[in-house]
């Protein structure tokens, strides 16, 4: 089994608003990730002041952990089942392209995006998968996982980090 982790923990600086809230939020993806057959989300906060945002199974980032690649590790060893990592700004996430990482990655990976750059926090992370725990950084971390190639769906493992990317022409037929 495989529990989605929502990474939302809160206001981007680059993009200066809450990607939480934008493109049908994390409701969206709520809907999208149950539709795909995952039957466990867990929204994953921030602090114990953004928990009222969300519906759902939610929890606040644990204490002590003060980066992402720490609270990564983290979540491997907080849940008894495996992981599947959606950032809040997965704003082209759909169910197919979610079925399509689960089915191509039966020992984990790192899904790789329409520009084949790998996107670490899409991953998929079954139980005891090995990962670089020494690692500075989330692309450290997930070093050693495989590069799963989602195609026709890559442009789902998308991030939007800045004004200017909202300019993708598949965000058009999206709602703001």
């Amino acid at each position: 089994m495989t529990v989605a982790i929502i990474l939302a923990g809160g206001t981007s600086q680059r993009m200066q608003e809450d990607k939480a809230n934008m493109f049908g939020g994390v409701k969206r993806l709520q809907r999208c990730l149950q539709e795909a057959g995952l039957e466990r989300t867990v929204v994953l906060c921030g602090g114990e002041e953004r928990r009222s945002l969300f519906e759902g199974e939610v929890m606040v980032d644990p204490p002590g952990v003060e980066s992402l690649h720490g609270l990564l590790l983290w979540l491997l060893n907080a849940f008894d089942e495996g992981v599947l990592l959606v950032p809040c700004d997965a704003f082209l996430l759909e169910k197919e392209a979610v079925q399509a990482l689960l089915n191509n990655s039966p020992k984990g990976g790192v899904p790789l995006d329409e520009e084949l750059r790998r996107q670490p926090l899409f991953a998929h992370l079954p139980k005891g998968v090995a990962v670089h725990e020494g690692g500075q950084n989330v692309r450290e971390v997930m070093q050693h996982l495989p590069s799963i190639d989602v195609a026709p769906h890559r442009a789902a493992f998308t991030n939007f980090n800045q004004p200017a990317d909202l300019q993708h022409p598949r965000l058009k037929r999206h709602p703001r």
